[in-house]
């Protein structure tokens, strides 16, 4: 990307700033500090440097009750993840698995280390289940008798 340089004007002030951002992109965030002032500031007055300062550190308010409802509802989804997790384990029964055969355990907040499955239709890295082999019966034929 390259660089641009955008003028911007806020509360009244005019300054040139070199981004790679947008245009539009700019614009819009000095729309969110044109707003948050006009919030602070009664309409006809002057725009002052603890007035901008006001605003700047409701902004980063903003930011930070973001970023923590973010963090919360990552927690939250992991947690039910990892309960719906335990709740199919406990739905399949400790019968289903044994630990040689069972597949290794996946993390739900990492949907990228998904198990891969080999071509015999066992999870990959792991050595073929054994199946029972059991006897077939024996029919008798009219003859031997």
């Amino acid at each position: 990307m390259s660089k641009e340089a955008v003028e911007l004007t806020v509360a009244g002030q005019t300054c040139r700033v070199v981004t790679t951002a947008s245009r539009d992109e700019l614009e819009k965030l000095a729309d969110m500090v044109e707003s948050k002032l006009s919030a602070i500031i009664a309409p006809g007055r002057p725009v002052t440097t603890q007035a901008m300062l006001l605003a700047a550190i409701a902004l980063a308010n903003d930011v930070c009750e973001e970023r923590a409802r973010a963090t919360k509802v990552t927690s939250d989804a992991r947690a039910t993840m990892e309960s719906l997790l335990r709740r199919v384990e406990d739905a399949l029964g400790d019968s289903a698995t044994t630990p040689e055969t069972s597949p290794p355990r996946v993390r739900a907040a990492t949907p990228s280390a998904a198990p891969t499955v080999s071509s015999t239709g066992e999870p990959a890295g792991e050595a073929p289940r054994r199946r029972r082999h059991r006897p077939k019966p024996q029919t008798k034929n009219a003859d031997d008798e």
